[in-house]
């Protein structure tokens, strides 16, 4: 079970003692095109097996993608990536797989992101694309996973 404690007390600062699973790096490494099945599941096996007792996180966390791009969508963008940055936009992942609004999302705040500017290009291009697609092939209503 995966627990994400952003309250403690290395709030204002990361502590790794382990290294970060390596699902929360996908969001930035790995094109729309590129997520097969398995690396798809991937994200949403981790994505749920996350345990929070914040109810805008627990409703990301089953799926709804509005939570999740309200997440994401006003913050600020940050100078540097940790996992602050990356489990809330792991969380937008898992919903961009189905949701072209997700999808979007995606896209935008990954224009914004301190990336190198070919793979901030590609990767938010890709899921541009991404959200085009899926706007074509999905009815407007429902956007939960579950």
């Amino acid at each position: 079970m995966n627990h994400i404690d952003n309250d403690g007390p290395e709030r204002h600062q990361e502590v790794t003692r382990e290294p970060w699973p390596r699902v929360l790096k996908y969001w930035r490494t790995i094109s729309a095109e590129a997520f097969d099945d398995a690396t798809k599941a991937e994200v949403i096996s981790f994505v749920q097996a996350t345990t929070t007792t914040i109810p805008q996180l627990q409703r990301a966390i089953s799926g709804d993608a509005d939570a999740a791009i309200g997440m994401v969508m006003h913050r600020k963008t940050p100078s540097a990536i940790g996992v602050r940055v990356d489990f809330p936009m792991t969380l937008l992942l898992s919903c961009a797989f189905e949701d072209p609004g997700a999808a979007l999302a995606l896209s935008h705040k990954l224009g914004e992101m301190p990336l190198e500017a070919r793979l901030r290009t590609k990767l938010a291009t890709s899921w541009q694309v991404a959200s085009l697609l899926l706007s074509l092939r999905r009815p407007p209503n429902g956007r939960s996973r579950n």
